[in-house]
């Protein structure tokens, strides 16, 4: 691998993940010197670009603007992270990235005709599952990288790993409540869905 190869990355809109995804891209560049693209909402480019170092500017790290409207997806004016945003709001903005797939698409497609070849990767967050979809209709695969701490994701993963265990206990047990009982359904519908 020589360093034309390249990769596209797709954060979530949120500081604490752009921030892990652009330490990520720099990581990547200075190690294997290859063209990092970071993909996201204009603001959230205006953010990233304003963290850079006068260091960066020699960097092989790009900047893709992929469209995005938040009133379109019933969003406050202006919204494209989840910087003071309710809960519900947050959730709202996780349903709206679905948007972003379509631009993606376009813009890996445009890559691979301008390089004669796919990116080497598309490493996307966690969130964003639909991801493996645009890689492999281009021909590369996607990474999914987790920006949450590495306790976090042990516990997620123990969890998950576990679940039909926990369900089970939580449903046998004697001292479980209804209300538990609602949640932990509610927690499988939304799996399943």
């Amino acid at each position: 691998m020589g360093s034309s190869e390249h990769i596209v990355m797709l954060p979530f809109m949120a500081h604490g993940h752009l921030i892990p995804f652009l330490a990520l891209a720099r990581r990547i560049q200075q190690t294997t010197g290859f063209t990092v693209t970071i993909a996201n909402t204009k603001l959230n480019i205006q953010y990233l670009r304003s963290t850079l170092s006068s260091s960066d500017s020699n960097s092989n790290i790009r900047f893709a603007e992929l469209p995005f409207c938040s009133t379109d997806q019933d969003l406050p004016p202006n919204t494209e992270n989840t910087e003071n945003l309710s809960l519900t709001n947050i959730i709202t903005l996780l349903r709206a990235s679905l948007s972003l797939k379509d631009p993606l698409l376009n813009l890996v497609r445009d890559i691979k005709h301008q390089e004669g070849k796919p990116p080497l990767c598309l490493i996307s967050d966690v969130f964003f599952g639909w991801a493996t979809e645009v890689a492999k209709s281009v021909g590369t695969l996607n990474i999914t990288f987790n920006t949450a701490s590495a306790y976090g994701n042990l516990a997620y993963n123990s969890i998950w790993l576990n679940l039909s265990h926990i369900v089970q206990q939580i449903l046998t047990s004697s001292q479980s409540r209804g209300s538990l009982k609602v949640i932990v359904f509610t927690a499988l519908k939304c799996i399943n869905m």
